[in-house]
């Protein structure tokens, strides 16, 4: 499928500058309310305090990790201004750096071909987009696993003494960013590769009892500088959080049943999975337990710790298995290189594929109009619908290309869809929603406009959204929290210049008081994570 297209340059430099304007459409757009607001505002802080060991900030305390991420963020920050895209900008350099590093360094086990086509793939993916635009500790960490994977991988195939340094560096930025993770990874594939190598030897040879203690250094560096700082109560605090409650248990609900990750995977590559089927058939027929060829084993390997391991885990979330991405994309590489002739009308395999990928866009056509029509205007709803219209039919024309084996066709047509999808969605369907979704934004901005410099803002209870007291503070006020009505009524009147900002839920207890007040701005947002509208009303005195 990829064949022809790869040896051309000119294919390849279209598909990274596109890849590159899809991850940065709408990084320009507000911060979202929890987990990315708490990130920005960890940077904010260290780069205004000069306290970088410990994240900390209002309403954010379970958002805290180690700290790579937060640093990253705030090095941007420096270099470019506190802005939306500067937050995000570590994000992208992160996923475009794991499809280049997949492109580089796959290519030495599993060929050229495959290993751009991989690439290809990791960009044109509906699901890695989304860790920019929404950025989280994800995207840094799935590159920094990526470096570690593809060098354990390389070693045991090559026994280059270069790959235990790219080894070391992935398992300590990883550590350094999400920490356990990584070494579920990189234990589970070594552990693997060990039963089942035909060259055991190597895996002495690779030393990871000296390799993993040192690629644990910069982590154990930080945590004990974090330790004398507050007596160990944050290492503790991240220890049972990120480690002791996720393996036994489950944390805010986030949990699903075995499959859960399958359906994900289905989701996040469903502009291939016209290859799914087949991929995987390939290898688990092919697949030889006594005598594995080597590349199915790599990949096995790498999907079992990456992906499988994650299934039996109560506690889920869909980035939880996100090690497993480059290891599916050179799945589904191989098999699209090495599609031969009529292969779509001769093969089941692949005709469940062409089913399987009909129906999820059909799936995805219909819910888009569906999931924004209660968030924004006529205008945008219907340019959302054309969006759903015109990726239909780019289905069934790729459909069509596919069964006569027009293969560059097809490979154009799931870009341009692919592509002209994420496009479409962030720089016109969710810029509709945004004067919702960025509504404590547009508060932050109301009083800058409003208020004196120096004016006290106080906070009401506000459902805890990190964005609020992040926008506050980045305009340069200070603010408080006041829960209680009794002292609602004595900022009013104490004679000192003060705002209160209410929700709809301390709004009517507000009004019972019976104060007087001035009415600054009355803003209608949408809090995502709850997936509900609310009024935020500021109040002077």
């Amino acid at each position: 499928m990829f064949k022809q297209l790869l040896a051309q340059p000119r294919f390849l430099t279209l598909v990274y500058v596109l890849g590159g304007l899809s991850l940065f459409a709408g990084c320009w757009l507000s911060l979202w309310d929890q987990d990315e607001s708490a990130y920005a505002a960890f940077a904010w802080k260290m780069v205004t305090t000069g306290d970088w060991l410990i994240p900390d900030f209002t309403w954010s305390e379970i958002h805290r990790k180690t700290p790579l991420y937060f640093w990253s963020i705030a090095i941007s920050n420096s270099l470019f201004g506190f802005s939306e895209w500067a937050v995000r900008l570590p994000a992208l350099l992160s996923v475009l750096g794991t499809a280049l590093w997949v492109g580089w360094q796959g290519k030495r086990v599993f060929g050229r071909d495959t290993a751009l086509a991989a690439s290809v793939i990791l960009l044109a993916n509906l699901f890695l987009p989304h860790l920019v635009k929404i950025a989280v500790t994800d995207a840094m960490l799935l590159f920094f696993e990526t470096v570690a994977a593809l060098a354990i991988i390389n070693f045991f195939h090559t026994g280059q003494r270069q790959d235990r340094w790219w080894f070391v560096l992935g398992v300590a930025g990883a550590l350094l960013v999400k920490g356990p993770p990584v070494l579920i990874l990189t234990f589970g594939m070594l552990g693997l590769l060990l039963l089942f190598h035909a060259d055991r030897l190597r895996f002495v040879k690779f030393h990871p009892w000296l390799l993993f203690p040192l690629a644990a250094l910069p982590l154990l560096a930080w945590g004990r500088l974090a330790w004398l700082t507050d007596d160990g109560v944050f290492i503790r605090w991240m220890i049972d959080w990120y480690t002791f409650r996720r393996v036994g248990g489950e944390v805010l609900g986030q949990t699903g049943p075995p499959g859960y990750y399958l359906i994900t995977l289905l989701i996040a590559f469903l502009p291939w999975t016209l290859l799914l089927f087949k991929a995987f058939r390939d290898l688990f027929a092919n697949f030889k337990f006594r005598n594995p060829d080597k590349t199915d084993l790599y990949l096995a390997v790498w999907l079992v710790s990456g992906w499988l391991i994650y299934e039996g885990m109560r506690s889920k979330l869909p980035a939880y298995a996100l090690g497993a991405y480059p290891a599916m994309a050179l799945l589904l590489g191989r098999t699209a290189v090495k599609l031969r002739e009529h292969a779509f009308k001769n093969e089941l395999s692949l005709q469940l594929g062409m089913v399987l990928y009909g129906l999820l866009w059909l799936t995805l056509s219909i819910s888009l109009p569906l999931a924004v029509k209660p968030l924004v205007n006529t205008q945008v709803f219907i340019i959302a619908s054309l969006l759903s219209f015109l990726t239909s039919l780019i289905t069934i024309w790729v459909l069509f290309q596919a069964w006569t084996s027009r293969y560059e066709k097809v490979v154009g047509g799931i870009l341009t869809q692919t592509f002209g999808f994420l496009l479409a969605a962030w720089l016109f369907v969710l810029p509709g929603i945004e004067p919702l979704r960025g509504a404590t934004k547009t508060v932050a901005a109301t009083i800058a406009a409003e208020v004196p410099e120096g004016t006290t803002i106080y906070f009401t209870r506000n459902f805890q959204l990190p964005s609020l007291p992040y926008y506050i503070a980045r305009r340069g006020y200070v603010y408080q929290e006041a829960y209680a009505a009794e002292q609602w009524a004595a900022i009013l009147t104490s004679g000192q210049p003060a705002v209160l900002i209410f929700n709809d839920e301390d709004w009517a207890a507000f009004e019972a008081l019976d104060l007087d007040y001035h009415l600054l701005a009355s803003h209608e947002g949408w809090v995502s994570d709850r997936g509900r509208f609310v009024t935020w009303r500021v109040v002077g005195n």
